[in-house]
């Protein structure tokens, strides 16, 4: 069931071995990553929409958070460690990097993304999974950083668990055909999305017009106003892209108020309590 994908399997020591439960996303789904074909694709869309979507209707505790692009950050207040994604890289030892499931799944249908196909990351013993199972290759911590720069330049969003301390995977995620990205950019269900601690702010006074920033944007929250791009608050998700191109340095990454934050919680048992209470079930360890 490991080998399938269909459960997680962790080595403590050669003689202890764990086995538990996997999620649909992050989790059975990726493990599919080398199984894909014409005929199943469909099968596994049809359940993430029937399924997936629907359930994800009228919830809104999401497991996925944004992290934004670390260099446009420029705030006299101290970043928190989950803001950072050199902080996650540093944090860790082992790392693996596979190609994104999403983006795959798309150009086996016939619609092939232009950005970075091996872009997702799997840290510590989630890196061990993938490599054991040959869905991923083993990197080191200097290529993980290269591929986390590659991922900012073409325009991909970093995103992973909304919780503190460690983390098992970095997701670089483009607009057009993620799943995750998807429940703003096709659902019209932003609360599973947590943003970033950042907006995006426009200085008309400098802005040219250029409209570079609209190309990079990922969920569509920049358009023109008047020959100056603007921005809309509530569904700009914070990641910092249009901010590390504009040509003029006329758009910044502003703190948002404390009482505009996206809820973090504190560990990933944390996260996953609330998610259950979220579907109106009692999660079973609790």
């Amino acid at each position: 069931m490991s080998k399938k994908g269909l459960i997680l399997r962790f080595k403590e020591s050669e003689e202890i071995v764990y086995y538990f439960l996997a999620p649909w996303v992050v989790g059975i789904w990726e493990f599919q990553l080398n199984r894909l074909n014409k005929e199943n694709i469909p099968l596994y869309e049809k359940f993430h929409q029937e399924g997936i979507v629907a359930s994800a209707k009228g919830r809104s505790v999401g497991g996925f958070r944004v992290i934004p692009v670390e260099q446009e950050i420029k705030d006299d207040r101290e970043i928190q460690p989950y803001e950072k994604v050199s902080e996650i890289i540093e944090a860790n030892s082992k790392f693996a990097v596979a190609d994104c499931i999403c983006r795959k799944e798309s150009e086996i249908m016939g619609d092939k993304c232009d950005k970075l196909l091996e872009a997702c990351m799997a840290f510590g013993f989630a890196a061990d999974y993938y490599i054991e199972n040959g869905m991923a290759r083993e990197i080191s911590k200097v290529e993980a950083k290269q591929i986390l720069r590659k991922a900012e330049e073409d325009g991909l969003v970093h995103c992973s668990s909304n919780h503190k301390g460690g983390k098992m995977f970095i997701c670089n995620c483009c607009g057009g055909h993620c799943k995750a990205l998807a429940f703003i950019t096709k659902h019209d269900l932003p609360g599973l999305i947590a943003q970033s601690n950042y907006y995006a702010a426009v200085d008309a006074d400098t802005c040219e017009g250029c409209e570079t920033c609209i190309d990079r944007c990922q969920v569509g929250a920049i358009e023109m106003k008047d020959e100056v791009a603007s921005i809309t608050y509530d569904r700009c998700i914070g990641c910092g892209l249009c901010v590390s191109t504009c040509p003029t340095g006329s758009i910044s990454m502003i703190h948002k108020q404390p009482d505009s934050l996206s809820h973090i919680f504190a560990d990933d048992n944390d996260l996953i309590q609330a998610r259950a209470k979220d579907t109106g079930r009692t999660f079973p360890f609790e």
